[in-house]
């Protein structure tokens, strides 16, 4: 139920498109009540003025407009009750015109152009004399008010982001660039990784292009709007006129789809990206209105012919693309940087802790279908303090959350003799377009977090998709073990009995303590042999070489083996053996890699846990599972990533502005 028809917004339709080259997603605004995507601006527009209190009972709203935000207007303040007056020129259709004086607009049209030879100069001018004659008018100037964008930010770019889970192409076409800056607005804060492509009509001034002659409304201008700048554009496309004419008719005839000038014009830049657009790409293209308001224009021979020749009439899809493509990139302009410190990291990861294992589950996928760069990690290790290193994990993720960056992480083990954690870690990512970084973030968490939600998805795959164990066994009581016992019972997973095994007992104590006061759950110190029979057994600890020899475990036992190394190769070949990634898993003297060594075979090794989850693999259910995951940096990647975002949507982020002092080359 609405109270009013400019409330009636839909912003949900969107139409898969095929065969014009690249897949893509057109956005339809024309089912919008004023028939196109002006609806949405008209609204920002009046609702800016009412909101200030400049709205009088004796104002005369006043815009200049080539057609659809005239038509959203007059409907809108007819609704309203306002009057409305748009200067218009010799290029809006007949049908728009009609439409406004309907609505009961006055409607004035300019006649002489401007010095770049289009009629936008001439119509603000027109507009301006009009309020200095008569202050009643109340200029509602789409192309310098800022609740022009705004309005779409939260409209427009706002439903395509929470449509598709990844945007990587986004084509937007430039009139008053409303649209536009609304859409680089928002995604440059939600996803900066997509590509924003500016789309304009040849003729038009707003990128500096040079000025001439144009006949189809819509896209384009002869002067630069000051609400447009071209920050956070990817590139421009500029689409000659006879392109339009021809992508047109094609649709109507060939797919039913009657589509207006700036439709058809944003539709021939995706026709123009296709052999850029990488096979898989998330590409939308913003479709503004509907092309019954072009009957006697693009859709009339008669006018086409007068206007751009009649061979244009028998052109075809072959035609355009015997052309080159008109493309200008434009300069990249970095994002601002952030820091994300330890506790804005801490509390996102807490507010939605089972959205990890999500994380982890994708990127595993991802990486199973090659739709990552995983290479080894890096040790930094130092000859006077063997115990210590520190690991640098490269790594970049191209799946529908692609982000490329760094985790460097480094372990001292002297620090929990001193209180602190062992490990310590931050995490960079980069822009996949240009290799600038855009946030740091405390990581220790989040490596934490990772690994504590491989574990779990390993545990769930492992023990036949249930969530029970009569005996829980912890060997090891640090952050790692407790992150993954939290996530265990925030996943649902339950305990007749929990065990802890830590040598170093204020440590046992100290998670024995934890579950009680966290979770209202009882559990006790034992030694190590009370633990290897254990249900679920987590090994958690910083043994840099196997101690448990004797191959003891039993059928159905379910291990977790995330610190590597304390299991001896006869342990390992007794079991089903999954791992995040078997190669990476098969070096640094891991368990794994002492068995292979050992043994000179791998038929003890299932495969990986993503080849599960696919059902490529099964695992033989008279023997135990020890599940080993070396740490992929993808996973870091894929929960920062998120955690990023959350934070930019929070507020939280800390931005550090001229974090790249004078990145331009000259």
């Amino acid at each position: 139920m609405y109270d009013s028809i400019g409330d009636i917004v839909h912003d949900q339709t969107f139409l898969k498109i095929s065969g014009l080259g690249a897949d893509f997603h057109l956005k339809m605004e024309s089912f919008n009540p004023a028939g196109s995507i002006k609806l949405k601006t008209a609204s920002g527009l009046v609702d800016d003025l009412q909101a200030r209190g400049l709205i009088q009972p004796d104002s005369i709203l006043i815009e200049s407009s080539s057609g659809n935000l005239g038509v959203a207007l007059a409907m809108l303040c007819a609704a309203r009750g306002l009057r409305f007056t748009c200067v218009v020129d010799p290029n809006t259709a007949s049908h728009n015109l009609r439409l406004m004086r309907s609505y009961g607009a006055e409607v004035i049209q300019v006649e002489k152009t401007d010095a770049n030879g289009g009629f936008l100069g001439t119509r603000i001018e027109l507009i301006r004399q009009l309020q200095a004659s008569d202050p009643r008018y109340l200029w509602l100037n789409q192309y310098a008010n800022a609740a022009n964008p705004k309005a779409h930010a939260r409209t427009t770019a706002r439903a395509i982001a929470g449509h598709f889970a990844q945007v990587d192409y986004l084509f937007v076409g430039a009139g008053t660039t409303g649209t536009l800056m609304g859409c680089v607005e928002y995604f440059r804060q939600h996803s900066p990784h997509t590509r924003i492509i500016a789309v304009d009509s040849v003729g038009s001034v707003t990128f500096g292009t040079p000025a001439s002659r144009r006949f189809i409304p819509g896209l384009g201008t002869s002067q630069r709007p000051p609400i447009f700048a071209a920050e956070g554009i990817h590139a421009l496309e500029m689409v000659p006129e006879t392109h339009t004419v021809v992508m047109a008719r094609l649709l109507a005839r060939s797919r039913g789809l009657l589509v207006g000038g700036s439709t058809a014009t944003v539709i021939s830049a995706v026709h123009a990206w296709r052999e850029r657009i990488e096979p898989g790409a998330v590409v939308v293209a913003v479709s503004p209105d509907w092309g019954e308001r072009y009957l006697d224009t693009l859709y009339d021979d008669t006018w086409v012919e007068q206007r751009f020749g009649r061979e244009v009439l028998a052109m075809n899809l072959a035609d355009l693309g015997r052309e080159p493509a008109r493309t200008t990139w434009l300069p990249t302009p970095q994002a601002d940087f952030h820091v994300l410190d330890g506790q804005c990291v801490a509390q996102i990861l807490a507010a939605d802790p089972l959205a990890c294992i999500d994380d982890v589950r994708q990127a595993y996928l991802d990486h199973e279908a090659g739709r990552s760069i995983n290479p080894d990690s890096y040790f930094l290790r130092f000859p006077r303090q063997p115990a210590n290193r520190i690991i640098a994990l490269p790594a970049s993720l191209e799946g529908e959350q692609p982000v490329t960056g760094i985790k460097w992480i480094s372990s001292f083990p002297a620090n929990i003799d001193n209180g602190l954690q062992r490990a310590s870690a931050v995490l960079l990512l980069n822009r996949p377009d240009t290799g600038y970084a855009y946030a740091c973030l405390e990581a220790s968490r989040i490596s934490a977090m990772r690994t504590a939600a491989s574990a779990v998805l390993g545990a769930w795959w492992s023990n036949g998709q249930r969530r029970a164990a009569d005996h829980l066994a912890l060997v090891g009581a640090g952050f790692i073990a407790r992150s993954i016992v939290d996530l265990l019972i925030a996943d649902g997973w339950r305990f007749q009995r929990i065990t802890v095994h830590d040598p170093h007992a204020p440590s046992a104590a100290a998670l024995i303590g934890h579950l009680a006061e966290q979770h209202a759950l009882q559990a006790e110190q034992v030694e190590l042999a009370a633990s290897l029979s254990a249900d679920l057994l987590v090994f958690a600890t910083t043994a840099p070489t196997p101690y448990v020899h004797e191959p003891l475990l039993r059928a159905g036992q379910v291990v977790l083996n995330i610190s590597l190394r304390d299991l001896g190769p006869a342990v390992i070949a007794q079991a089903n053996n999954l791992f995040d990634d078997v190669e990476h898993c098969l070096k640094a003297g891991t368990s794994p890699q002492l068995a292979v060594e050992h043994y000179q075979q791998r038929s003890f090794i299932s495969g990986s846990l993503a080849q599960l989850m696919l059902g490529q693999i099964s695992l033989d259910p008279a023997k135990p599972t020890i599940f080993s995951p070396f740490g992929l940096g993808v996973l870091d990647l894929a929960v920062g990533q998120r955690v990023y975002r959350r934070a930019l949507e929070q507020g939280r982020a800390l931005p550090v502005p001229n974090f790249f002092f004078e990145s331009s080359r000259w």
